[in-house]
């Protein structure tokens, strides 16, 4: 039984190493030659242009030199720079979030405004968003762990009597997130590689993700979840690669985290799927029962979370929720055209459980007659089904900008021109083109990073590859669930760590190199005889 598991773990690791290299080598290259993005804010249409590699080749280097003369001037002194950036970036990230605030005045839109709207009416005693039928959350009960967060602020920021709506003082918390997001990758960073250079650039890089800026002022469950999501697989890593004594604390933060994330987000689910896997096999391999009983434990955690908040509410109120838009009806929607996009929103979801009466069973019975349609659609035209699948893919892991601008369009009024040129005038493209250029810089660490494991033979454990095996279930996933540019954010935002040491294993090939060249330049014009010396 042992050689059986030994294997399985040798398979599995030797697997995760493999998916990295081809799943990053995959995204650059499509990101490279191809572009999504939105032009028109009010139809929101995902466009597809293919890149001019003349073009952005050149400026892809220039952005890599710049960075690299950063490096090159923080690396001088490593453990000093990295205590001044961890100052600096956490005050950079509170500072735009204050010019957010101020300046770009976004609002919550759509779904976000009516989680808030629940919860600010739940804040002040009104229960009647728990309902069966005349309710938001009836429809989608996933959000009711959302909505208790966002109830919780509302409830702490009461008793100051403020001017104005909450969301805008909870812009700060979510700033105040973002920080700790940052932080505990970076903390993810220097657990992997112990190598302040690394540390140093990864935080410089987080400094500069603009997308992440715009995404602090957008009060949804992004950002959020995502700030749980984030220690919880720190603490987690910290267990699986024995660099922390301390255990039992470990294991206890790591879960609780975790189960946070699925509250505050339920489509978390696909990363804890991975962390489950993951820390099974290593439990195969390094036969420690606390890694059995952490498996069990984020089981039952992340399944129960949501309806045991479902509960309270439920309660609370004296009334009950219905079990909300069925799954199928998302499978379904997935394989659709929709305005913005193939496989993006189109209503069908919530018109079709709203058709039926909020009947589940009918609702999943139409759904299922949609996918059997549409699917042979696609056999009889599989030139169209590649074009769909792949136009699906292109607009959500091509585009830069992760739908930043579309996510925090919406305004209470008064935003100030600057901000409004960048939704729908002439800085929209230069930010379009930043993310780009951004967004390959990354790719392209990840990329490295994986290719010189591969060629090295180095073989970490099988933890190390947790976060890029929880962002292709996340690729699978929005493959055939409803697309959105959106959603693939924040699994870009976790193998975001293996981009700081690709690219820093590429500074120490290039520098020395390009040290070399310019000092034999220098070396030769120094030795090179004046013209008054050739006279003589």
């Amino acid at each position: 039984m042992t050689k059986i598991q030994n294997s399985l773990y040798k398979f599995s690791r030797n697997f995760a190493q493999y998916l990295g290299l081809f799943f990053s080598a995959f995204a650059f290259a499509t990101a490279f030659f191809v572009t999504s993005y939105a032009e028109n804010m009010e139809t929101q249409k995902a466009l597809i242009s293919v890149n001019n590699p003349f073009l952005l080749l050149p400026c892809c280097l220039l952005f890599g030199g710049i960075l690299f003369l950063c490096c090159k001037l923080i690396f001088k002194n490593a453990p000093r720079s990295k205590r001044i950036l961890l100052i600096l970036v956490p005050l950079w990230i509170m500072l735009t979030g204050m010019v957010m605030l101020l300046f770009n005045r976004t609002a919550p839109s759509g779904d976000a405004w009516s989680v808030y709207d629940c919860a600010a009416r739940m804040a002040n005693g009104d229960y009647s968003v728990i309902h069966p039928d005349d309710s938001y959350l009836s429809y989608y009960p996933q959000q009711i762990g959302l909505m208790a967060f966002l109830e919780l602020i509302i409830r702490i920021l009461k008793p100051f009597s403020l001017p104005f709506e909450y969301y805008h003082y909870a812009k700060l918390i979510y700033a105040a997130l973002t920080c700790i997001i940052i932080f505990y990758q970076y903390k993810t960073v220097d657990l992997l590689w112990q190598n302040d250079k690394v540390d140093c650039l990864y935080l410089l890089l987080a400094g500069c993700n603009f997308p992440l800026i715009l995404y602090s002022s957008f009060i949804y469950s992004e950002i959020p979840s995502f700030a749980a999501l984030t220690p919880g697989l720190y603490y987690l890593l910290c267990l699986l690669s024995q660099k922390q004594k301390r255990t039992l604390p470990c294991a206890a933060v790591s879960l609780a985290a975790l189960a946070v994330s699925v509250m505050l987000r339920k489509n978390s689910l696909v990363i804890i799927i991975a962390v489950v896997i993951v820390v099974l096999l290593e439990w195969c391999c390094q036969k420690r029962q606390i890694l059995l009983i952490y498996a069990i434990l984020c089981i039952v955690l992340s399944l129960s979370i949501l309806p045991a908040v479902q509960k309270v509410y439920e309660h609370r109120a004296g009334s009950s929720l219905r079990t909300g838009v069925p799954a199928m009806n998302y499978f379904a929607m997935g394989m659709q055209e929709a305005s913005r996009g193939y496989g993006w929103y189109n209503g069908f979801n919530f018109l079709t459980y709203q058709s039926t009466g909020m009947n589940t069973e009918a609702s999943v019975a139409i759904s299922r007659k949609a996918i059997s349609e549409r699917l042979a659609y696609f056999r009889q035209n599989p030139a169209y089904a590649a074009k769909f699948y792949l136009g699906k893919y292109l607009t959500q892991w091509a585009d830069g900008t992760y739908a930043s601008r579309q996510a925090t369009l919406a305004t209470f009024g008064g935003r100030k021109a600057v901000f409004e040129e960048l939704y729908n005038g002439k800085y929209s493209t230069p930010y379009i083109a930043y993310c780009k250029l951004y967004q390959l810089t990354v790719f392209a660490g990840i990329f490295l990073l994986f290719l010189r494991m591969h060629r090295s033979g180095n073989r970490p454990g099988l933890y190390f590859y947790l976060p890029m095996i929880g962002a292709f279930g996340g690729f699978l996933f929005h493959m055939i669930w409803e697309a959105n540019s959106r959603y693939i954010f924040l699994y870009w935002l976790l193998i975001f760590p293996y981009a700081s040491k690709g690219l820093f294993d590429l500074y120490e090939f290039t520098v020395p190199f390009l040290n070399r060249f310019f000092s034999k330049n220098s070396k030769a014009e120094t030795e090179m005889p004046s013209s008054a010396d050739t006279h003589i």
